[in-house]
């Protein structure tokens, strides 16, 4: 369903500058869209035409399959149901308090005081900013500012929440935060359009990326073909992906084929075939320099052992001693080893509970019961209960990613995921399992 759509959209500067020059997009609703293209390509323009903040000079814009209205009542019922975070959040923030910045929208749509202070509760209770009611917006840091006008606009509970600049002046913490935030809204069935810089954002987290150039639409598609095409990218001046970059480097050497990867368990499993070349192991015992050796995994890290019949096997290039890393040469073989399994845990949403309705006994006894190498969690309500059971995630950054990279390494995984974060979990694991991949073992369960 086409929930957004714009038709021959143009946009004049006062000082009669094209900023958008014939703009047509089709957004279909529930999907993630990131909007690339140099400066001064038109992106935050349009942004603000999605919403009605300014009126086109031709074409229009159409919610719904609506055309937007430009009186005053139409306006307001548009702008509650496309809500934008301004990409500098101090232009957004002006309330004395936290809480008063979230109510504003729901007071200004005429709710009633209780209905308010229910709206405005959960809002802060959903996005963990429930401990910073009652503190100053230009207090907070620039993560936590983030967060709060997010806030603001999803306790207006728009069907499309549009960001510019997401990330940015933002710390790797604080913006692995907000994607992590941004992903648990799609799961609510919100539409999320941002613009971004970010190439490498883009590639990993969109379901389609536009290009934007000049005012128009150089190309949209899926990551994996706009940047993977050349002449798109040195056409638009756009940077390559990070995995993308190393990809060619690897595919020039020989070393990896296929699909342009858009994530790093795309470039791992590009990475295959006989010849390993020089590789970090650790011995198993004293090892002299040019002995040829078997290598294996075990939990992950590669060990050296005296050759016999090993399936992957090469040179020491110095002498080592046992529990001594040690570089060899030559290596040939298969180096792969058994899968780990990813088990899942499905917490409960906010909206359903969250932490409150987890028996945390239940839980702890799951961990205790079981040899888990590592624990991730993934959405606001798993990540409270990890903390009332006592249980420290390994990670809680790209956790599904990071799941499956250590379930390949051999290792076994605890997911904690907030909702239906728990079926995605299992979902992407199925989909990377169907391409002829290594097979994961993913299974969910319910505490």
């Amino acid at each position: 369903m086409i929930i957004l759509e714009t038709r021959d959209l143009k946009y004049a500067y006062p000082d009669g500058t094209m900023a958008l020059d014939g703009i047509d997009i089709e957004i279909e609703k529930g999907k993630r869209i990131a909007f690339v293209g140099p400066n001064g390509s038109g992106k935050s323009t349009l942004f603000l035409l999605l919403n009605g903040t300014l009126k086109p000079r031709q074409g229009e814009v159409l919610f719904q399959g609506r055309p937007i209205k430009y009186d005053a009542k139409s306006l307001r019922e548009v702008r509650r149901q496309i809500g934008i975070v301004f990409q500098n959040s101090d232009d957004q923030l002006f309330a004395p308090t936290v809480y008063h910045d979230v109510a504003f929208g729901p007071v200004n749509l005429g709710l009633p005081e209780e209905k308010v202070e229910s709206c405005v509760n959960h809002t802060l209770k959903y996005f963990g900013l429930t401990e910073l009611r009652d503190k100053p917006p230009h207090h907070l840091s620039g993560g936590q500012k983030k967060k709060v006008a997010i806030a603001g606009v999803f306790a207006m509970e728009p069907e499309v929440i549009i960001l510019d600049e997401p990330l940015s002046n933002l710390d790797p913490a604080g913006a692995s935060e907000i994607v992590e935030l941004l992903n648990e809204l799609k799961h609510f069935g919100k539409t999320i359009i941002i613009s971004t810089h970010d190439v490498d954002l883009a590639s990993r987290w969109a379901d389609v990326v536009y290009v934007l150039n000049g005012g128009k639409v150089y190309n949209t598609g899926h990551p994996s073909r706009i940047f993977s095409d050349r002449i798109l990218m040195e056409n638009t001046k756009l940077k390559l992906p990070t995995i993308v970059e190393t990809f060619r480097e690897f595919e020039a050497r020989g070393i990896a084929d296929g699909h342009t990867p858009m994530t790093l368990l795309d470039l791992v499993d590009s990475v295959e075939g006989p010849y390993i070349g020089v590789r970090c192991a650790v011995a198993d015992c004293d090892i002299p320099k040019g002995q040829r050796v078997g290598l294996f995994m075990r939990e992950g890290t590669i060990v050296a052992v005296p050759y016999t019949q090993q399936e992957a096997s090469g040179l020491a290039l110095c002498d080592a001693g046992a529990g001594d890393e040690v570089l060899i040469e030559d290596v040939r073989g298969s180096l792969t080893s058994g899968t780990g399994r990813i088990h899942v845990v499905r917490i409960p949403r906010v909206i359903e509970g969250g932490s409150m309705n987890v028996d945390i006994a239940d839980l702890q006894a799951l961990v205790d019961g079981a040899t888990f190498d590592r624990v991730g969690a993934m959405g606001t309500s798993a990540k409270v209960t990890a903390a009332k059971a006592g249980i420290h995630p390994d990670f809680e950054v790209d956790v599904i990613q990071s799941a499956m990279l250590l379930a390949l390494r051999g290792l076994d995984c605890l997911v904690l995921a907030s909702g239906g974060m728990a079926e995605l979990v299992k979902q992407r694991v199925d989909e990377r399992n169907s391409n002829g991949c290594r097979n994961i073992q993913c299974s969910i369960e319910k505490i």
